[in-house]
């Protein structure tokens, strides 16, 4: 020690000893030097061991219950990534059970799929999905990795690892610590799951899960920094409490040594309490009991830390539970959820915003939302974040984004600080793309139903349960002639013109629920009676309350019309029928008449007396086969010869015919001058204008006039339906008269077969049926104007023809003898032997059958010396054609003449002759003749 330094010693030494306090302190110091001394150097080595133990302790306990502490943090986190892994795996295969057929390359694309596979842990991890055979990495969230080489993210240098990959199949879950530079608690395990469902062509599929080691020590390093400051206050803590223990032995020495010695040995088992509650907790955290509290012994520093760690547990137990299950909920929500603060740029989002925007989650921090949602650098002016900020009232607003085609229905609710300053906002876009197309069809299926009702044919009627209208579509005024204020709040029993049959519906539908097709009698508003087929049914509200009624109805006045003309129609075919069978057999009976007279008139001269008594029997006979071609006529359709004739000169030989033996008549001619011709058969024309000039000669019985007129008249719109007429030329033809007349009632039954006025014994009936069937034939119409006292005037229209005329009227022919054998085949006795005996008179030989076996066995004996076969169409057993084909098999070349009381020409094969009955000697001669120069019958 050098002069200086002994001499500032000696000056330090006199200054303490000049203070009061310090020469008390000396003392006792002196007083008590050697038992204080020993007891402070007891207690000092005391202090010093247990500050020296309770180092080591928080060292081991750093060492070991701190590293236990994270490493079971670790373990929860890695269950999380294992369970990802697991999951993930399984949603892959799922989705390729779910798409069988798409190839890899079409999985690889497809954005959903990839969604799946590659994704991230929440913020601690990802994962991916990768080749094992190749050991490449196949689908990774950062896209530029794919196709890279497994290493390059997995350290592949582990045996237990290259192992697994070699023999993986029918292997589950893998774990290996992902960096094996560092512990494994620290760096995190990795997980390997194979796809139990592969692709039948295109790599085989493993899916890995890989943890963030930065991110796990972020979510950890909370943890670990509580746990060392809690070991750091307590040291501090127990430094503070040493030094305070020291100066209070040393107080207590120079006061009272031996109360010193008590209180710090108080002092000392005071501080061990509250340390080993210390102690406690922090092994209590150590061991993962976060709800372990510290009780609060007074208000000291101790006291205030104890306070400290029980806030700090209660803190690191949200921390490290909550916050991954608000991570979890956050990103589950299919909302697109958006954290924005006041400057419209996005803290924090879910996943399903994300993946709007195809963004991962970092790059989407920190950018504007209109500048993702919009792609504008500047808000929208529908944008409702200013004034939801502004009002600190959550806005609602929908709009569409047409680049998408989407529309959202968008909610920003303001967030505020916990001094309630507003910080920002949160903003959910929730996707009703789908809400409002269905809102657009229903409402579409709405108008459509509506213009449906409005246009249907039918009357639609709705009435409430009180039975007053409600609605009425156009059709029910139009079927009925009400105006809509004349309906609409009306009762519907307005409508009904019965009101027995009104009740009747009404029990009905109280009864069934319901009237179907039901035919009631409705009121038109002008009054008379509109036949209906109504349906109705109850109308029922959603909670079974009876709301109403609504009703189909429609008007069947035409359908009703149509029945009676079936019915008519009906019994003209029963007529017909019957016509037609009486027309065959007094045709057969006219034929034998007119045979026999004829075989009488060949052997009496004209001068004999009967002469003339047979010409009357002929001329007789022959009427009778006019009134039979009336009937067959009436009864079916014939078979017209139609030509181009010259209706002009039919009119002028008929009227010729007609007027000469009617000399009470005045028959008067207006013929138009190059009137065109008509198609049709002049035979059945000339039926017709003979019906009509009768007709109108009886309805004169008096004497009266007749004219008779022709012109041309262009039709382009007919209304009469029962005749069908086509647009276009007609030859028109009238028959007028001074006759009687006729009522409406009469006029309406005109047609009917066998309905006449005319006295017994001066009609039968069928003039106007035969000339109505023989007019429709030739596509034409007859109308008839007429009135009681004032005559009645016919008018024929025909079409007209572009071909010139070729009409001639029929001339009377002579017998035609001839020679021959003649096989006449007939089932009637006297109507076979009269035509042998006929064609005998001819000149011909005659032979006889009476039905067809007979007539083919004559020719087989005959063999092949048969001329001609006069052969009847209706026989029984084998028929006429039936009788023909068995003949034409055995001999093709006969020769074959059909005849007939029933025509049935249509029926003949082409190219037959034919022979209607009944036939004079004169027809007969000529058809068989022309029969026998004609070529063989095919």
């Amino acid at each position: 020690m050098s002069a200086k330094d002994t001499n500032n010693l000696g000056a330090m030494k006199i200054s303490v000893l000049k203070s009061f306090s310090s020469r008390i302190m000396l003392l006792g110091i002196f007083a008590w030097l050697v038992p204080l001394s020993a007891i402070f150097l007891a207690l000092g080595m005391f202090c010093s061991n247990l500050k020296e133990e309770f180092h080591h302790s928080l060292a081991n306990l750093e060492a070991q219950d701190g590293r236990r502490l994270q490493e079971q943090q670790y373990a929860i986190l890695s269950r999380q990534i294992r369970q990802k892994a697991l999951d993930t795996a399984l949603e892959v295969a799922q989705y390729l059970q779910k798409h069988p057929r798409k190839t890899w390359e079409e999985l690889r694309r497809d954005p959903e799929f990839r969604s799946i596979a590659a994704q991230p842990i929440s913020t601690i991890g990802e994962t991916f999905l990768f080749d094992p055979k190749e050991r490449k990495i196949l689908l990774h969230e950062h896209g530029h990795l794919e196709d890279q080489e497994l290493g390059k993210i997995i350290d592949l240098n582990h045996d237990d690892l290259q192992a697994y990959l070699n023999n993986y199949a029918g292997s589950n879950l893998y774990q290996f610590p992902l960096d094996r530079s560092r512990d494994a608690w620290t760096s995190g395990d990795a997980y390997l799951v194979p796809i139990p469902v592969q692709l039948p062509q295109g790599p085989e599929l493993m899916m890995g899960a890989l943890p963030y080691p930065e991110e796990l020590d972020q979510i950890t390093a909370p943890a670990r920094s509580i746990f060392k400051t809690t070991l750091n206050l307590s040291q501090a803590l127990l430094d503070v409490r040493l030094s305070q223990f020291h100066r209070y032995i040393l107080i207590f020495l120079v006061i009272i040594g031996t109360l010193g010695v008590v209180s710090s040995l108080t002092l000392v088992r005071h501080l061990t309490r509250q340390l080993n509650s210390l102690t406690e907790a922090a092994e209590a955290y150590n061991a993962g009991d976060l709800d372990y509290r510290l009780p609060q012994e007074g208000s000291d520093e101790l006291g205030r830390l104890a306070q400290t760690l029980n806030q700090m547990a209660v803190s690191l137990k949200e921390n490290t539970i909550s916050k991954i299950e608000w991570e979890n909920t956050f990103n589950i929500i299919p909302d697109q959820i958006m954290v924005l603060d006041t400057n419209q740029r996005i803290l924090r989002l879910n996943r399903a915003a994300a993946a709007f925007f195809a963004l991962p989650p970092e790059e989407a921090i920190g950018r504007p939302c209109y500048e993702l949602m919009h792609q504008t650098l500047a808000p929208s002016p529908s944008c409702i974040f200013r004034q939801a900020l502004e009002h600190g009232l959550e806005s609602q607003i929908e709009c569409c984004m047409e680049s998408r085609d989407r529309s959202f229905l968008v909610t920003l609710t303001p967030m505020q600080d916990q001094e309630g300053k507003i910080i920002g906002g949160v903003h959910v876009a929730r996707d009703i793309t789908t809400h409002k197309q269905m809102e657009k069809e229903l409402t579409k299926t709405s108008q459509y139903l509506n213009h449906l009702i409005e246009s249907a044919p039918l009357a639609v009627g709705v009435v409430n349960r009180e039975g007053f209208f409600t609605h009425a579509n156009p059709q029910a005024f139009k079927e009925y002639g009400y105006a809509p204020e004349e309906i609409m709040g009306a009762h519907y029993s307005r409508l009904y013109a019965s009101e027995g049959e009104r009740q009747q519906v009404l029990a009905e539908l109280r009864e069934k629920g319901e009237v179907l097709h039901r035919q009631v009698y409705l009121r038109h508003k002008d009054g008379h009676l509109v036949p209906s087929r109504i349906s109705i049914r109850k109308l029922w509200g959603d909670d079974g309350e009876l709301l109403g009624s609504v009703t189909l109805g429609s008007n069947i006045s035409e359908e009703i019309n149509l029945q009676h003309q079936l019915a008519k129609a009906q019994r003209q075919e029963a007529i017909a029928t019957l016509a037609g069978g009486l027309a065959h057999n007094f045709n057969n009976l006219l034929t034998v008449i007119l045979g026999l007279t004829s075989l009488m008139l060949c052997k009496v001269t004209p001068e004999d007396p009967l002469y003339g008594d047979l010409q009357n029997v002929e001329n007789q006979a022959l009427a009778g086969q006019e009134i039979t071609k009336k009937l067959l006529t009436f009864c079916r359709p014939t078979l017209n010869v139609m030509q181009p004739m010259d209706l002009n000169h039919l009119v002028q030989v008929t009227a010729d015919m007609f007027a000469p033996t009617r000399a009470e008549l005045n028959v008067h001619l207006d013929l138009a001058p190059d009137l065109p011709a008509v198609e049709g058969d002049p035979g059945q024309v000339q039926q017709v204008l003979m019906n009509l000039l009768i007709n109108a000669w009886q309805a004169m019985p008096a004497g009266g006039e007749i004219a008779i007129r022709t012109w041309v008249r262009d039709l382009t719109d007919w209304q009469d339906p029962a005749w069908e007429v086509q647009p276009g030329s007609y030859v028109c033809l009238s028959v007028k008269d001074t006759g009687v007349g006729m009522d409406e009632e009469t006029i309406s039954r005109l047609f009917e077969p066998f309905f006449t006025t005319k006295t017994a014994g001066q009609g039968s009936g069928l003039g106007l049926a035969s000339a109505q069937r023989i007019i429709k034939n030739h596509r034409g119409a007859i109308q008839v104007s007429s009135q009681e006292g004032q005559g009645s005037t016919f008018t024929l229209l025909l079409p007209a023809s572009p071909s010139p005329p070729q009409f001639r009227l029929p001339q009377k022919g002579r017998p035609v003898p001839g020679q021959g054998t003649i096989l006449v085949v007939d089932d009637e006795p006297l109507l076979r032997n009269v035509a042998a005996r006929l064609l005998e008179g001819l000149g011909y030989l005659a032979l006889t059958a009476p039905d067809g076996e007979s007539a083919l066995k004559i020719l087989r004996e005959e063999d092949g010396k048969i001329d001609l076969v006069l052969l009847d169409l209706f026989m029984p057993g084998l028929s006429g054609l039936q009788t023909w084909e068995q003949l034409r098999a055995l001999y093709p070349g006969v020769r074959v003449l059909f005849s007939s009381g029933y025509g049935e020409e249509e029926k003949l094969p082409p190219g037959a002759d034919f022979l209607p009955k009944p036939y004079s000697l004169e027809t007969l001669s000529q058809k068989v003749a022309a029969a026998l120069n004609s070529s063989a019958s095919t």
